[in-house]
């Protein structure tokens, strides 16, 4: 009896760090500081305020999730992360228990030096993630939106519009234990400078998702996915460009059948000499994809790669 009434005291005692009160801390910052630690879960709600933010709010993946307000990071210092998602530092556990955490129902705007959230993992001593949900989550105004980087895998966006930012979406060069079958569903990258740039060879799986308007669409140095739309004016140059990295797959851009290429303003006539460019015959294209003002199948890679399957052209009923 006294060993389960302990037990009940223990139990009763994390459900109360488990959730601590905020009603007296001033800004996300201290919200975050008063969570507990590993393995006590903390929820910071910012309960739909609007707050400015002068500093990088640093997330633990296994532990914390942020939600329901507005981060205004226009104040930021220039090349500093808004939000930083990393398990770095001491106590951490040998773990892969991201799941229950998340960034979402999120607005976070900022200024064009500095970057919107990173994740991030240098500490590869143990097994820890940089890997956090993102859902229902707004970025613009950033260097770089979202930076994918060391230990950051496994994990997924979801109804989340990054816009507005000189890169929507970014992959760190040589990341260490990173990349591997990142879900994107429902995301909209769109009136960025650049969409993707992929440094990183990283497998991007795209799920009905937009790649709307960016000055130039996206770099590609790993395996993608694509089911969805991409809409753009007619450019100058190739929108997509495929790389090839030392030890990993080359840049591969696989298109579902009911995907739409669009380019405006085209009258449906060729927009530019060719759709994708390559720098590698280990790089392929699979372009079902329906389009209007594309090249056909002729047109659409420039480079040694192999393209597979026709490039429709819209219908015009007689």
């Amino acid at each position: 009896m006294t060993g389960h009434f302990l037990k009940i005291l223990a139990i009763a005692g994390m459900s109360t760090l488990a959730l601590p009160s905020f009603a007296h801390a001033a800004d996300p910052a201290a919200m975050l500081a008063a969570c507990p630690a590993w393995p006590t879960r903390c929820r910071v709600d910012l309960k739909g305020k609007v707050y400015k933010i002068q500093d990088t709010l640093r997330l633990n993946p296994l532990t914390t999730t942020l939600t329901n307000g507005v981060l205004d990071a226009s104040g930021l210092p220039d090349g500093k992360p808004a939000i930083l998602v990393s398990s770095d530092g001491k106590g951490q556990p040998e773990s892969y228990d991201t799941a229950a955490n998340s960034i979402d129902h999120l607005v976070l705007t900022g200024q064009p030096k500095a970057d919107g959230i990173v994740l991030d993992n240098k500490d590869d001593d143990n097994i820890r993630a940089a890997a956090i949900t993102l859902e229902n989550v707004s970025i613009s105004g950033f260097r770089r939106g979202v930076t994918f980087g060391n230990h950051a895998y496994v994990f997924g966006l979801s109804h989340t519009q990054i816009h507005n930012n000189a890169t929507g979406i970014y992959t760190i060069p040589h990341p260490v234990d990173a990349g591997e079958r990142i879900a994107l569903v429902d995301v909209n990258v769109f009136n960025n400078t650049l969409g993707v740039d992929d440094e990183g060879g990283m497998e991007l799986d795209w799920l009905a998702s937009r790649l709307d308007y960016n000055t130039k669409t996206a770099f590609i140095s790993g395996p993608w996915t694509f089911d969805g739309h991409i809409e753009i004016t007619p450019p100058q140059a190739a929108p997509i460009q495929l790389h090839a990295l030392v030890g990993v797959p080359a840049g591969s851009l696989y298109m579902t059948t009911g995907s739409i290429v669009l380019v405006s303003q085209s009258g449906g006539k060729a927009s530019s000499d060719y759709w994708v460019q390559s720098d590698s015959p280990y790089s392929t294209i699979q372009f079902p994809a329906q389009t209007y003002g594309v090249r056909g199948k002729i047109g659409i890679m420039d480079g040694p790669a192999a393209v597979y399957g026709p490039a429709l052209p819209a219908f015009n009923p007689h």
